[in-house]
């Protein structure tokens, strides 16, 4: 009983510091089709809105491969999806069904703040 109490403390707590965040709009610049943003995900993470369309995908490359994680999360009319959840970085492909903003986390796995960084390109879903 106490072990789900102290693991009801620590996803409330968790949940409260990523509503608490401001998130950054990723801005593309006119005519491109990508863009990166470097910082450090401080103790609690930091977090990213991209806007996109239905029938593109995702490519995201996240640098450390170690000490960062990476959450992508969209709220559409079937509800909130968590679409992509690393426990470290690496490259990453998020197809989207949906028009809107999606949200990408980056978190540190190591309870330190950590230097990272972010490329998002989007790019038109081919058919399979």
């Amino acid at each position: 009983m106490k072990t789900l109490i102290i693991s009801f403390a620590l996803i409330t707590t968790f949940a409260c510091a990523v509503s608490a965040q401001s998130l950054k709009r990723l801005q593309f610049a006119k005519g491109s089709s990508s863009a990166s943003v470097s910082g450090q995900t401080g103790t609690a993470g930091t977090a990213f809105v991209v806007r996109a369309r239905s029938g593109q995908k995702m490519i995201i490359y996240v640098t450390p491969k170690n000490g960062v994680g990476i959450k992508v999360e969209h709220d559409g009319r079937f509800g909130h999806e968590v679409m992509l959840r690393e426990e470290r970085g690496g490259t990453y492909e998020v197809g989207l069904e949906e028009s809107g903003d999606y949200t990408i986390f980056l978190g540190s796995t190591n309870g330190r703040a950590t230097t990272f960084t972010m490329t998002v390109k989007i790019v038109k879903m081919t058919d399979i």
